[in-house]
């Protein structure tokens, strides 16, 4: 499954490069960000990761029935950096300037300012936060999958799963790769 995903990123990537490098002027710079992964596979790495894990917990406890969560795809692809780098290169049409990637929290911004510390929240707000926002995201397409009726159920396990890792790894972190690109001549 992940070389599909991958070929599929690849193809759709060359296209969007090759699309940007006619409407940029030679010389001219284009600046991307979006999700990536990182290389480090013993770290949570990506919100459909929380998602199948509370989803086969429900499956676990006969919520939902196992056909119905094998044939549940979400079509998303997070790259890594040398994913991503070798694209480029393979296009063409753009010179890399600098590629990175930015290590931002899940929960950035709870805290208030650093100053502040009547604002502090624990991990159980955090949970509750970081579940609100995946629920925005992902609800529709899940509950059209799975119906309405386990969506409470989904995301308070999910919610759990954050109170959860956040006591194992203190720092919930998602790779976010920001890329300039300067148009070849």
């Amino acid at each position: 499954m992940h070389k599909a995903y991958l070929e599929q990123f690849q193809r759709d990537f060359i296209q969007f490069l090759k699309s940007r490098s006619e409407e940029l002027v030679p010389a001219g710079g284009m600046l991307l960000t979006f999700l990536g992964r990182s290389e480090d596979t013993s770290e949570m790495r990506t919100t459909c990761e929380l998602i199948d894990m509370s989803l086969k917990d429900l499956l676990l406890e006969n919520l939902i029935d196992k056909a119905t969560l094998e044939c549940f795809n979400l079509p998303n692809y997070d790259p890594s950096i040398e994913e991503v780098k070798q694209v480029i290169e393979e296009e063409g049409s753009f010179i890399l300037h600098k590629l990175e990637t930015i290590y931002q929290d899940w929960d950035a911004n709870m805290n208030g300012s650093a100053n502040d510390n009547n604002n502090k929240v624990d991990e159980n707000m955090r949970g509750k936060i970081v579940a609100k926002y995946l629920r925005a995201v992902y609800e529709p397409l899940l509950k059209a999958h799975f119906g309405e009726l386990i969506m409470d159920e989904l995301f308070l396990r999910l919610e759990n799963k954050v109170v959860q890792l956040v006591k194992e790894i203190r720092v919930f972190k998602f790779p976010t790769l920001a890329i300039s690109l300067i148009k070849n001549a």
